[in-house]
């Protein structure tokens, strides 16, 4: 079996047993059942009764519902995920009983996907966080990914943003591709000894006020931001990312003007029998903007554009 794996991007998500979700709706279990077509009676009236965050999905014959009960504004608990077979009649309950020592999973269950040989549950914590837990064909627990916005790449293999601080003034964005099936994770983004990425931090740098230089509390206001969207592949292992790039930087009490720059590059992956390789190129913003656009059919238009030769190498000072 894959060994449980983690993607911690951050340590400051309440734990576990007490997460804190003002304003989010509290239906009860009986209710959240009756809508995803699951029958109530092998359930009890305490459990019926009972406030939770749930969500659901089927694929023929099963019809699957996850959920972690609340305590007021709060989630308290493991995750519970129930199988109803439509065929047999037949429930199948499950306490995901995941590391009790780890506080970062779940959150609240947003979404179940069905991706090749796994069933992904989706737990949502705040728009720049969230926590994927992977079970196989028998709904054995086989992997906790602390990432969203998750994309298949081939069979059984994806990549996923991973968390990060909530409206920090600086977010740059880390990307890890995952083979869930040979227990394999890799960080994509950043890169180490990429040319295009250092060529934007040496500018940044160089465009600073002079203040900001000294210190960077000598600025009102400072933000390097990243975002890398996927525009897809050829789902054998090939895929590409359009990633871009901005600084801003405004010194205190200065006649200086506001510095900003801001750049897009597009990186193609390649799976190759000794790993991931890759190439990049610049592009301008406006051939960026239309790519994003396309969404996942923006890689047959950039595809030719560059051949993946070099070896993939996380940056681990990022």
């Amino acid at each position: 079996m894959l060994a449980v794996k983690h993607l911690h991007a951050f340590g400051w998500i309440a734990a576990l047993f007490f997460v804190v979700l003002p304003g989010r709706s509290q239906a009860p279990l009986r209710e959240q059942l009756q809508s995803a077509g699951v029958p109530i009676s092998s359930f009890t009236k305490a459990e019926l009764d009972e406030a939770v965050d749930g969500t659901g999905d089927s694929k023929e014959p099963y019809v699957y519902f996850v959920y972690v009960r609340r305590d007021g504004d709060s989630l308290t608990g493991f995750p519970h995920l129930i199988r109803y077979d439509q065929t047999t009649g037949a429930i199948l309950r499950s306490e995901l009983q995941l590391e009790e020592k780890d506080p970062y999973c779940c959150g609240s269950p947003e979404g179940i996907e069905f991706l090749d040989d796994y069933l992904l549950l989706y737990f949502h914590y705040n728009p720049s966080a969230g926590a994927v837990v992977v079970l196989d064909q028998q709904l054995k627990n086989v992997a906790i990914i602390d990432g969203f916005d998750i994309r298949r790449v081939a069979k059984n293999q994806v990549v996923v943003t991973e968390n990060m601080v909530h409206f920090a003034p600086e977010q740059p964005e880390k990307l890890q591709f995952v083979d869930l099936s040979k227990d394999r994770f890799l960080e994509l983004y950043p890169l180490k000894n990429d040319a295009l990425r250092s060529r934007f931090d040496h500018e940044r740098v160089e465009r600073m006020p002079a203040a900001c230089k000294k210190s960077v509390e000598l600025c009102d206001y400072r933000s390097i931001d990243e975002a890398c969207a996927f525009l897809g592949g050829d789902g054998q292992g090939t895929f590409a990312l359009d990633c871009g790039r901005s600084a801003n930087y405004q010194a205190k009490q200065s006649e200086e003007s506001v510095s900003y720059l801001s750049d897009s590059t597009i990186y193609i992956y390649k799976h190759t029998s000794e790993g991931l390789v890759y190439c990049e190129q610049t592009i301008s913003e406006d051939e960026a903007t239309a790519l994003d656009k396309e969404e996942t059919k923006g890689y047959d238009k950039i595809k030719s554009r560059c051949t993946p030769k070099l070896a993939v190498v996380p940056d681990s000072d990022r």
